[in-house]
């Protein structure tokens, strides 16, 4: 009895040390606050430093083609871009099919949304013959504002020239039905060498306020086909990297914007804490006059089939952890079924009913196991008054018992067992792909988030600020129903055994505060039909 009771408060304390590690994996530590605007282009930029180069300014006044800078229009059946003719940048990218909450009524979710003192991502620098910094220079623009649907494509053709002749070249292609952009960037100088161009990505420093509905994961790349992950504070300290990158980008949970090398041998990877901002610089090693450094830009959700039709592993930025060889099935399983259904919420469901299947041979042997121990209680009860004060006879005489009736003492817990593995899995696909964001299902906005955040009901004045703001009736129901269950299974007749594990739905019902509602679901669900195994089994067993 003492093996189980130590087995199954083994596997408590599992549970907790696993929700702590994934609190501090979706949240990560929040970065220190910024240190300083970032100068103005008038003011004397700062000798560059070893760890943190900064941004500098163009090596000569730009020779400007147009009176003031112009914004170009680009809109898909998937996004709207804003790009300005000020250093040819990305100045806005919103989302047609993702808001920017959970209220119906928000507008679309616009990645690219930086302070005023943070730069605008897309821009080009580099380091030598002189350092140089595209940010001043004010580009012509071939083409205007395109609006693709479909498989109609577009481009825009940003080209600038500086007073003495250095010609910069950023060429973008769109398609109407596709998220990612094919990239051209191309430096020429008067005496026609090409200086090897660092295309930069840019991101706020200070990501101390999470959003809730996009968390920054940090910078992400894969570099000799190792995913690399920089987390917020780690991003903040800087890296640098090189070797052959199949892309590199900056992730949030739902949402990742990354550049992917046409080939990317022998490439530069540096990300860098400057001021308000995080500067990722992405370069080849080098190249060839007259040639361009091609890229394909990806602005996009992370949906696998999405991330797998480029073909260079992006799927990877999927943080889904341990147990993806678990969670990637599941999600096969969800999309499957929400053809038909539509529904997340009755797809979780259908799905807990096909886990509920597969395991049933093990939970109905691990039910008749438990009570055949509960029939031999009289017996071992006789035995160790028999044999008091001789511990190691008592377990031998144990283990005969056991042995003569086919019981196995480790049977009631090998489902348990078995069974976090696919919780693990299945958390990871309910929480972090975009397929449940915003997804509702009868009261519930968003499976993604805790039930309580869906519920506007309101909470006493003396209610603790560290409990949630809302009631989590899901989870409270998914409590009453371990607790039931716990209460049907039957128990050896060891009483601290049983206290314990009558603990275990309130242990639960915590963890659950926090937990996706669509993980919930799954629980709640699986609960009721182990209770209904459960009662099933006891009636055919008498």
């Amino acid at each position: 009895m003492e093996k189980r009771a130590f087995l199954a408060i083994a596997l408590s304390i599992l549970v907790l040390v696993i929700y702590q590690e994934w609190v501090t994996r979706y949240y990560g530590v929040p970065p220190p606050p910024s240190k300083g605007p970032i100068k103005q282009e008038t003011e004397k930029p700062a000798p560059p430093q070893p760890t943190a180069p900064a941004p500098v300014t163009p090596s000569a006044p730009a020779v400007q083609t147009a009176k003031a800078a112009k914004d170009i229009k680009v809109e898909t059946d998937n996004y709207v871009a804003i790009f300005t003719t000020q250093g040819a940048r990305l100045k806005s990218f919103k989302f047609k099919k993702y808001r920017s909450s959970v209220d119906e009524n928000s507008p679309p979710f616009d990645i690219v949304s930086l302070p005023p003192n943070v730069p605008l991502p897309l821009g080009v620098r580099w380091q030598s013959p002189t350092p140089y910094d595209d940010a001043g220079l004010l580009y012509a623009i071939q083409g205007g504002d395109l609006n693709l649907t479909g498989n109609s494509k577009g481009t825009l053709l940003f080209q600038g020239k500086a007073s003495d002749g250095l010609v910069i070249t950023k060429k973008l292609v769109f398609s109407g039905s596709t998220y990612p952009v094919d990239l051209e960037v191309s430096a020429k100088a008067a005496d026609g060498t090409s200086p090897v161009p660092e295309i930069l990505l840019t991101e706020k420093s200070d990501q101390s306020v999470p959003n809730p509905d996009a968390k920054f994961e940090g910078f992400i790349a894969r570099v000799d086909n190792k995913v690399k992950r920089d987390l917020p504070a780690q991003v903040d300290k800087g890296d640098e990297l090189s070797g052959d990158v199949s892309w590199a980008g900056f992730g949030h949970t739902y949402f990742f914007f990354a550049l992917l090398p046409e080939n990317g041998a022998a490439h530069k990877l540096s990300i860098h804490h400057v001021g308000p901002a995080l500067i990722a610089a992405i370069s080849a090693a080098q190249v060839q006059a007259g040639e361009a450094n091609r890229y394909t830009l990806f602005i996009g959700p992370k949906e696998l089939d999405i991330l797998k039709s480029l073909g260079k592993g992006l799927e990877d930025c999927i943080n889904i952890g341990y147990f993806g060889f678990i969670s990637i099935p599941l999600l096969y399983v969800l999309h499957f079924s929400h053809g038909f259904t539509q529904s997340y919420g009755i797809d979780i469901i259908l799905l807990t009913f096909l886990i509920k299947i597969l395991m049933a041979p093990l939970t109905h042997k691990s039910y008749v196991s438990m009570k055949k121990m509960q029939k031999l209680q009289p017996q071992m009860e006789k035995l160790k008054e028999k044999f008091t004060n001789d511990k190691e006879k008592l377990n031998k005489e144990i283990m005969e018992l056991y042995r003569r009736n086919g019981v196995n003492p480790l049977g009631g817990c090998l489902p348990m067992v078995l069974q976090f593995p696919v919780f693990i899995g299945l958390y990871n696909a309910l929480s972090t792909p975009i397929e449940l964001r915003h997804a509702p299902f009868l009261w519930i906005k968003d499976l993604s988030r805790p039930d309580w955040q869906s519920l506007p009901f309101a909470v006493p004045s003396w209610w603790p600020s560290a409990l949630p703001s809302g009631i989590p009736v899901l989870t409270i129901l998914m409590g009453a129903s371990m607790f039931l269950q716990q209460w049907m299974t039957p128990t050896a007749g060891d009483p601290n055994q049983r206290k314990m594990m009558m603990m275990m739905p309130l242990m639960f019902t915590f963890m659950f505060v926090s937990f996706p509602a669509g993980l919930t679901v799954y629980w709640l669900v699986n609960n009721v039909l182990t209770i209904g195994q459960q009662y099933w089994i006891s009636r055919s067993d008498r």
